[in-house]
């Protein structure tokens, strides 16, 4: 499967990487990502934003660092409607990752995503534990409202 990661900090892709690498190999997950990093700032560039666009399209799961999800810039959003409307995979989903910026006073909502996802038809996943603990707690919001919980293993 295919990942993009939309974030500030290439740390944080690493991060994210290494996350979805380790939740696919999970026994009842069974799945191989494929992650490519975007800063941002790439989307802001009309040029940029079309390329990373078109390579995107064929994407199962756009990540967000946690930190950044519920201030993201309009662009951002803009580059995600014209994705929604292209998407090669009718269920794909838009995903939220903890990081070291995430602070315990994060709202774990995310209601401008949330929105989004619900509005295009895009499943949620939401990394809900915070990044100091071992153990983050995956759950997969998707269309028909099931949740199920991935046990995700970090090393610190």
């Amino acid at each position: 499967m295919k990942a993009v990661i939309i974030c500030d900090d290439f740390a944080f892709a690493a991060i994210a990487a290494t996350t979805l690498m380790r939740v696919g190999r999970q026994a009842e997950v069974n799945v191989q990502w494929a992650t490519k990093s975007w800063p941002i700032s790439t989307l802001k560039d009309l040029a940029l934003a079309e390329d990373a666009l078109v390579r995107a399209l064929d994407s199962h799961l756009i990540v967000f660092p946690a930190y950044r999800s519920s201030v993201l810039p309009p662009v951002v959003f803009d580059w995600l409607r014209r994705w929604a409307a292209r998407r090669t995979f009718q269920n794909a989903a838009l995903g939220i990752i903890q990081d070291a910026n995430t602070t315990g006073s994060t709202d774990s909502t995310f209601p401008e995503l949330s929105r989004f996802a619900r509005e295009h038809g895009l499943g949620l996943i939401v990394d809900e534990s915070p990044p100091v603990k071992n153990i983050a707690k995956v759950f997969i919001r998707s269309r028909p409202k099931r949740e199920v919980a991935l046990p995700c293993p970090r090393s610190i």
